[in-house]
């Protein structure tokens, strides 16, 4: 199995959290059998039934292993796992993305992306995106080296991407809770420049999140500016790109009930940094596939600016247009 790797990780860390009761009246399914289950079925998305019968267990079997390992590796992992840098490692992942991109203080990339689910009856609408299929939104946080820092899962898929930031944790963090978030200032053309995050149009110009200009007029040094900040962006696509290529639970509906989905999520994020730490291939890419691929809606463009943002990404503009 590809993912053997993982599953004696997981062994050593969350093996107690998840070994049989000492009592009981058939012969247990053992702890490294219950965690192959778990990432099997993450992995390969097969249903309930084609897992039972590939591992010689009953269907339930294999809801009880899914649930338990996920609540596990979540409630034992998620923390040392997924972290926002502190403010020396934000600043070397900030001077890193300089080094290659040209743009100072920006130390990680934000974007969303849409996870199919069976959507309940109640509220179906909700869940239904701008593509017309079901699903929730997660809102991820990724440095340079496709490492995830930090995750907000479970809004329905008709919230916009704006609308996801103001409700997540990290939005809390920044407004109330700012000593967990790296700030680390730079005086760049005369305008303090704190630590920032790159997203993409859907996102509204804030002092820790640039995103490009719009419009079909930009000036020449403007259009450079989107161009160097896209090139950091792009790393969270790259990155959804890998766990859903490791983790087909996130690429197609599953018969995981709603309700567990956003542990599920969670805990495919935690595999993928897992991964990534170790270095681990990508698999191949499926070469059957059934049904038509869901297309990732494309939100629309937030206008909402603040003024102390507009400053920052102009003393950015003025910094890279200089000659260096």
């Amino acid at each position: 199995m590809r993912n053997q790797g993982v599953i004696c990780c997981l062994c050593d860390a969350v093996g107690p959290l998840v070994a049989p009761a000492v009592r009981c009246p058939r012969q247990p399914v053992a702890v490294k059998k219950r965690i192959a289950i778990a990432i099997y079925k993450l992995a390969a998305c097969a249903e309930y039934r084609v897992v039972a019968e590939t591992f010689g267990v009953s269907k339930t079997t294999v809801h009880r292993c899914v649930y338990g390992v996920c609540e596990a590796i979540c409630h034992k992992l998620m923390k040392k796992f997924i972290t926002l840098p502190k403010e020396e490692e934000a600043q070397q992942i900030a001077q890193r993305n300089y080094e290659s991109h040209g743009l100072p203080q920006i130390y990680g990339a934000i974007d969303g992306s849409h996870i199919p689910i069976r959507a309940p009856r109640d509220g179906y609408r909700d869940y239904v995106n701008r593509k017309g299929w079901a699903s929730i939104v997660l809102q991820a946080v990724v440095d340079d080296r496709l490492m995830i820092r930090d995750i907000s899962v479970g809004s329905p898929g008709s919230a916009h991407d704006a609308a996801v930031l103001a409700t997540s944790s990290l939005f809390s963090v920044v407004l109330f809770h700012s000593c967990f978030h790296p700030k680390a200032s730079m005086d760049i053309e005369g305008v303090q420049v704190p630590l920032l995050l790159a997203g993409d149009p859907a996102y509204p110009l804030l002092p820790w999140i640039m995103k490009g200009y719009a419009g079909p007029n930009l000036t020449e040094p403007q259009e450079m500016f989107n161009e160097h900040l896209s090139a950091i962006r792009v790393k969270v696509e790259h990155t959804f790109g890998h766990l859903k290529t490791r983790w087909r639970v996130l690429a197609k509906t599953s018969d995981i009930h709603h309700d567990f989905m956003p542990k599920i999520v969670a805990t495919c994020y935690i595999l993928h940094n897992m991964c990534e730490e170790k270095r681990q291939q990508l698999p191949p890419a499926p070469q059957h596939t059934t049904g038509h691929p869901l297309i990732q809606p494309q939100e629309r463009h937030s206008d909402e600016a603040d003024a102390m943002a507009v400053e920052i990404r102009q003393a950015l503009v003025n910094h890279l247009s200089r000659p260096h």
